[in-house]
C-alpha cells in the first residue's frame, strides 16, 4: 500500500496540466432570406414544350431578334424561327403574364414564361415570322410546279422530234407489217397504235429468253452501228421523266397557283399591317436601329412581292402552253382517249401506254451495253497480251534456251 505524499509545488502543477475552459464564440445571427421561387403561368405541358424550345436554341435572345429584324438564318434557322411561331403566346396568355408583372413586380417569371413575354416585345413579331415563313413556302411551291410542267413539256418535244424514237418506231413498223405480211388487211399498215408498245415483250419466240422487244432493241442498236457508237442514243424518253409527266393533273396545277395567288395577297396585306401597327410609322419610338429595321423589311418584302407575282405570271403562261403543247402531242400520235376529245384527254391516259416501253426499253438498252462493254473490254486485253507476247525479248539463259543450244550441239 502507497500513500500520498505532501507535495509543496502543487500549485505548479495545477497552472500547468489543468483543463482549460474555452468559452464559445458567440455566433451573429444571420438572417436567411427565404428565396421567392419564379411564377409559373403556363400549363405543365406547355410549360415544358416551350422551355425546351428556348433552351434548344442555344443563342442569346438578341440573335433571334436579329433573325426575326433582318431575315436573317445564319444563326437562327427557319425551321427554328417555324417552331417559334408556332409555340408563341396566345392572347390570353400574355395577358395573365402582364397582369403578373403589373401586380407582383418582386416575383420573376419563369424561363419560359420569360421567354413568351421577351419575344411579345418584338413589335408584329409573329406576323415578321410568317411572312418570312411564306417567302420559303412560296419559292419551293413555285420551283416545283415549274418543274412539273418543264418536263412535260420536254417530253412532249422528245415524243415529236426525236429522231432516234422515229427510226425506232420505222423498225416497229416495218416487223410489224412483215409479220402480219400474209393478211390482206393488217400487212402493210401506214402506222399502229401506242396501246401496242406494252404489248411488244409480251411476244415470244422459238427462244424461251428473248421477246419481240428485245429483238428490237437489237435490231435498233444494229442499225446505230452498235450500242458503242457514238451515233447511238437511248431513243425513247427517261421513264422517270414518263412516270412524272404520267403523274401531273392539269386541274391540280391551276387550282395549287391560285391558291399561291390568295396567299400572296394575304402576305401583302400583312406586310401592309406590320408597316402601318411599326412604333415608327406610329410616331412611338424612332431611333436610327428601329427606323433601319422598319426599312429592312420594307425592302425585303417589296422586294419579294413583286418577284413573286412575276413568278406566278410567267407559271400561269407556262401551264398553258404546256397544256397545248401536251394537246400538240395527243393529236400528233393521233391518239383519242374513249369517251372524250383529244383536248380533254389528261396526262395520265396518255403517258400510261409509253410509262412500261419505255422503262423496259431502256432495261434491255442498258443490258446490251454492258454486255457489249465487256466483250470489248475481253478484246482489248486479248489483244494487249498478242502484242506483249510478240514484243517481249526471249531470257538466254532460260531453261528453253539451254535446251535448244544443247539440241543444236548434237546435231
Amino acid at each position: 500500500e502507497i500513500d500520498e505524499t505532501k507535495l509543496d509545488n502543487i500549485e505548479e502543477f495545477t497552472d500547468l496540466f489543468s483543463r482549460q475552459v474555452v468559452k464559445a464564440p458567440v455566433k451573429k445571427k444571420i438572417e436567411v432570406k427565404t428565396k421567392i421561387k419564379p411564377v409559373k403561368i403556363l400549363d405543365s405541358k406547355r410549360s415544358q414544350n416551350v422551355g425546351i424550345l428556348a433552351q434548344s436554341l442555344h443563342v442569346e435572345f438578341s440573335e433571334i431578334e436579329n433573325a426575326i429584324y433582318n431575315f436573317d438564318t445564319s444563326v437562327i434557322s427557319l425551321e427554328a424561327l417555324q417552331q417559334i411561331y408556332e409555340l408563341r403566346a396566345t392572347d390570353e396568355e400574355l395577358a395573365e403574364i402582364k397582369r403578373h408583372l403589373e401586380e407582383k413586380k418582386g416575383v420573376s417569371l419563369d424561363r419560359p414564361e420569360a421567354f413568351l413575354h421577351d419575344l411579345s416585345s418584338i413589335p408584329n413579331f409573329a406576323e415578321r415570322i410568317s411572312c418570312f415563313m411564306f417567302q420559303a413556302e412560296f419559292e419551293d411551291a413555285i420551283s416545283t410546279t415549274m418543274h412539273k410542267l418543264d418536263n412535260l413539256k420536254h417530253t412532249c418535244e422528245f415524243l415529236m422530234k426525236n429522231e432516234s424514237l422515229k427510226k425506232l418506231f420505222a423498225i416497229i413498223l416495218t416487223l410489224g407489217n412483215y409479220m402480219n405480211g400474209g393478211n390482206g388487211q393488217r400487212g402493210q399498215a401506214d402506222g399502229f397504235g401506242l396501246e401496242i408498245l406494252s404489248k411488244l415483250k409480251d411476244v415470244k419466240s422459238k427462244q424461251s429468253n428473248i421477246t419481240l422487244l428485245h429483238f428490237i432493241v437489237r435490231t435498233y442498236l444494229r442499225a446505230c452501228g452498235g450500242v458503242l457508237s457514238a451515233e447511238c442514243a437511248l431513243p425513247v424518253p427517261e421513264p422517270g421523266d414518263v412516270t412524272r409527266a404520267a403523274a401531273l393533273d392539269f386541274g391540280d396545277v391551276s387550282t395549287q397557283l391560285q391558291h399561291l395567288s390568295t396567299q400572296l395577297d394575304k402576305c401583302r396585306k400583312t406586310t401592309e399591317l406590320v408597316i402601318e401597327n411599326d412604333p415608327v410609322t406610329r410616331g412611338e419610338v424612332t431611333t436610327p436601329e428601329t427606323s433601319k429595321r422598319l426599312e429592312v423589311f420594307k425592302e425585303k418584302m417589296n422586294t419579294f412581292l413583286n418577284t413573286a407575282e412575276e413568278k406566278l405570271k410567267m407559271e400561269n403562261e407556262n401551264l398553258e402552253d404546256c397544256r397545248n403543247k401536251f394537246i400538240t402531242t395527243v393529236k400528233f400520235y393521233q391518239y383519242t382517249p374513249k369517251g372524250v376529245k383529244p383536248e380533254e384527254c389528261e396526262p395520265k391516259d396518255f403517258f400510261c401506254l409509253w410509262t412500261s416501253f419505255c422503262s423496259d426499253f431502256k432495261d434491255m438498252y442498258k443490258k446490251e451495253e454492258q454486255n457489249a462493254m465487256k466483250e470489248k473490254l475481253k478484246e482489248t486485253k486479248k489483244q494487249q497480251e498478242e502484242r506483249k507476247s510478240l514484243t517481249q525479248p526471249k531470257k538466254e539463259g532460260g531453261l528453253k534456251s539451254r535446251l535448244q543450244k544443247l539440241s543444236s550441239s548434237k546435231k
